[in-house]
């Protein structure tokens, strides 16, 4: 399991950052890898 509580901040600061960039193109061009991408996040970030 990931857990770093020093940059845990940090980390979902870029995470979202990351998704607000991605997820607008997954849904344009990929929709179907949207579901797998979204679960991996939650899994990282939990």
């Amino acid at each position: 399991m990931y857990h770093a509580p020093v940059t845990a901040g940090y980390h979902q600061s870029v995470w979202a950052k990351i998704g607000r960039t991605i997820n607008p193109l997954i849904l344009r061009y990929a929709p179907f890898l949207n579901t797998p991408v979204s679960a991996i996040q939650k899994w990282w970030s939990r």
